[in-house]
């Protein structure tokens, strides 16, 4: 076995049998070590074209990370493979799901290691299930890329790890505003009502269109019918100063006088016989774009810039897992890529990288048309924060779904892809007027917030709800906007710096064995914790607040952490002592300190001490408040 090795400060990365990586991450700060991998008890064995990796997993290790997992928060106990596959809609324990990030931190008595296996194939991840005391990861493939990175906590190891494969890219604020989506509003007349609906009592940033905004299924056209060509409908939109957000698949109807699908001849992904390979999508016969080599990425590129004439403001990418109308949904594992050498390289080999190389096409011809590159996407790979935004797929309207989303949603972020959110009110299935209302409440700081329901799901537009469940949500949504300036500029530090938006409380709490039982919380930042009120017939919860002082924003008052304690407020929010985050457009500080905000697209230092604050440059209001004591709370 041929095992190369290079380090930096960072992490060791280590190259088995001369692997060639699809997706290519480099940094000029390595040198050429000899580091044995039995220094971190690490065994690696070949089996029949395979590679295992043996990694030790010590009685009381906690396992985070690892992306879009729809299980609780410690990783460890599970095994879990990443392969993006459209489930059809999921719940927990299901797996795989939509996205493959294969980047995981073990943490063992307060120390933290991250490992990720660079991939894009299928990868075992098997957390002590086979084997009580290792990690035992199956890279299908017999040449492989991984890296193992050191740090003294897991956000330093996740900033080391956005550095190398790429921070995130820094969407438009319109973005994260409250967005309303249906599978499907049409025709244009309805859904311009909805909008005017929603907008008599609540702000609604973007409307997302889905598949039947298009004529028969063909990508980049409008249904005359229902939209005409599209531009009065997005006048109309536009001039409620609302963004519109069409969904792009990959898929191309597979007929002569499309004249998108003649342009796009010799694009394609090939069958194993190296004719085109077709398949079954919403068209019907559909071809797709090969993704894999810059010839099929400028295919996409070209017709994406011609869509941005359109006048729409931001492409939402589904179905690029890919998927297909078939029983399991996976293109057949043997057709094939072209690399940009001429190479043939099977589907099986490259799968999750697909969406990872049609969002950067996409990304790029946004770019090029002069707009601020806004995307959603479905699936992706380790690097796709640089390009687009994630949200979880077809959830389930479920009280135990409303739970899990800040699981799924809170181990994306601390994997890299920080602009993440989840299907208000879940995809498929009912939602009670009360369970949409929860959704709302527990998303309420979370990256995108964004209503979607699926054709045969009941309603869940909120000016058709009941008076108290509206009532409850029009109080979610106008307090988010109290806080969007706050959630932006965590967006803008995670774009800088590479550290999460959202988190579990155990990663920032990683010394604390007690914090990672806890799945009912998150993080915003490294300094707001949030414990929304997501149970079904209760008006109380209980809340956990780790070590260190806190302010109660609802009472004003400050608490000390390292306890439990039950509250009846549905939105529990807690400030650490001795930071800063926005409100209401204003910069409040708890405590003292020295801070960086972003607001109104441009970066403030504030600085507060002796019961002063400062602000620099000027052009934001500043002030210190001071909890109340605390009287009533132990």
């Amino acid at each position: 076995m041929d095992i190369k090795s290079w380090s930096n400060s960072a992490y060791f990365r280590y190259n088995i049998n001369s692997n060639e990586p699809l997706v290519s991450f480099n940094d000029d700060s390595e040198k050429p070590v000899e580091q044995n991998l039995k220094d971190f008890g690490i065994e690696i064995r070949e089996n029949s074209g395979e590679l295992l990796l043996l990694i030790p997993l010590p009685l009381n290790a906690h396992i985070l990370g690892l992306g879009e997992r729809a299980v609780g928060m410690d990783r460890k106990r599970k095994r879990l493979i990443s392969k993006n596959r459209d489930p059809g809609g999921y719940g927990r324990n299901n797996d795989p799901l939509y996205i493959s990030i294969p980047f995981y931190f073990q943490v063992v008595d307060g120390k933290p290691m991250g490992v990720f296996i660079n991939y894009p194939g299928e990868i075992i991840f098997d957390f002590g299930v086979e084997v009580y005391n290792k990690t035992k990861i199956t890279v299908k493939s017999n040449s492989v890329e991984f890296f193992i990175f050191k740090g003294s906590t897991p956000e330093e190891i996740l900033r080391s790890y956005s550095s190398l494969t790429g921070k995130t890219f820094l969407p438009p604020k319109w973005s994260i505003g409250h967005a309303i989506s249906r599978y499907t509003y049409y025709p244009s007349d309805v859904a311009v009502e909805v909008v005017k609906r929603y907008r008599d009592f609540l702000p609604v940033e973007s409307i997302y269109l889905d598949i039947h905004y298009m004529e028969d299924y063909k990508l980049f056209t409008w249904n005359n019918e229902r939209f005409g060509d599209g531009s009065d409908f997005i006048k109309r939109i536009h001039e409620m100063g609302v963004k519109v957000i069409p969904i792009v698949d990959p898929s191309i109807k597979a007929e002569q006088n499309y004249d998108i699908f003649r342009r796009g001849l010799g694009s394609y992904v090939e069958d194993s016989n190296r004719d085109i390979y077709t398949d079954k999508m919403w068209p019907g016969k559909s071809v797709f774009p090969d993704f894999i080599n810059r010839n099929g990425q400028n295919f996409w590129n070209g017709e994406v810039r011609s869509w941005m004439k359109q006048g729409v403001d931001g492409i939402w990418l589904d179905m690029n897992e890919p998927t297909i109308l078939t029983e399991d949904h996976m293109f057949d594992p043997e057709s094939l890529h072209r690399m940009d050498d001429g190479k043939m390289i099977q589907h099986r080999k490259v799968r999750n990288a697909y969406p990872y190389f049609q969002s950067r096409s996409t990304y790029e011809a946004m770019e090029e048309s002069g707009k601020d590159p806004f995307i959603l996407s479905r699936s992706g790979y380790s690097g796709i924060q640089k390009y687009a935004a994630i949200w979880t797929g077809d959830n389930m309207s479920t009280w135990d779904d409303v739970k899990l989303q800040i699981s799924i949603v809170t181990n994306l972020s601390i994997s890299g892809v920080a602009v993440v959110g989840c299907d208000l009110g879940g995809f498929f299935g009912s939602s009670s007027p009360e369970l949409i209302a929860a959704y709302y409440r527990m998303a309420l700081l979370f990256p995108l917030y964004r209503n979607h329901k699926s054709m045969d799901g009941n309603d869940q537009e909120v000016f058709l709800l009941s008076n108290r469940s509206k009532t409850d949500i029009e109080t979610s949504v106008h307090l988010r906007y109290d806080f969007l300036d706050q959630i932006y500029s965590v967006i803008y530090l995670s774009h800088k710096l590479g550290t999460p938006t959202v988190s579990p409380v155990s990663f920032q709490n990683f010394r604390d064995n007690e914090s990672f039982f806890i799945e009912d919380e998150y993080y915003l930042g490294d300094n707001i914790i949030y414990a929304p009120q997501i149970y079904e017939n209760t008006t109380e919860r209980t809340v956990y607040l780790p070590e260190g002082r806190w302010y109660d924003f609802e009472k004003e008052i400050m608490l000390d952490g390292s306890c439990y304690f039950r509250t009846e407020n549905n939105y529990p929010i807690y400030v650490k002592d001795n930071s800063c985050f926005l409100f209401r457009s204003e910069a409040v500080v708890i405590g003292s300190g020295k801070f960086t905000m972003f607001f109104n697209d441009r970066e403030y230092e504030i600085t507060a001490e002796s019961g002063s604050v400062k602000v620099s440059p000027e052009g934001l209001k500043a002030k210190i408040i001071k909890g109340r004591k605390n009287t009533d709370h132990e």
